[in-house]
């Protein structure tokens, strides 16, 4: 689910939280512009998944924010929803 979190940071961010519960999280921070920077939230193993899918960890965060900068200045759970779309597409196409 969707959290602003307060931080120190003046940007809104958002938490991407699939599994609240989960021992073994995983955070990336996604600047996307002046105003607005996402924390993602997401199990190591769907990170690790997304690394395997796309080579390395350099392009899965590269993918994350391009992902995100694509519709970063909707609301925050429209941004949300696009990325959990997304990555259920990658997750079924065939190529890369």
């Amino acid at each position: 689910m969707t959290k602003n979190v307060v931080s120190d940071f003046p940007q809104c961010m958002t938490v991407l939280s699939p599994d609240e519960t989960g021992a073994d999280q995983i955070i990336k921070k996604i600047d996307c512009n002046q105003r607005r920077c996402f924390l993602v939230q997401m199990s190591q193993k769907t990170y690790d998944y997304l690394c395997l899918r796309l080579g390395n960890s350099h392009k899965a965060d590269c993918w994350l924010s391009s992902r995100i900068e694509e519709v970063d200045t909707l609301p925050d759970r429209t941004v949300e929803a696009y990325l959990r779309i997304m990555m259920r597409h990658l997750s079924e196409s065939t190529g890369p």
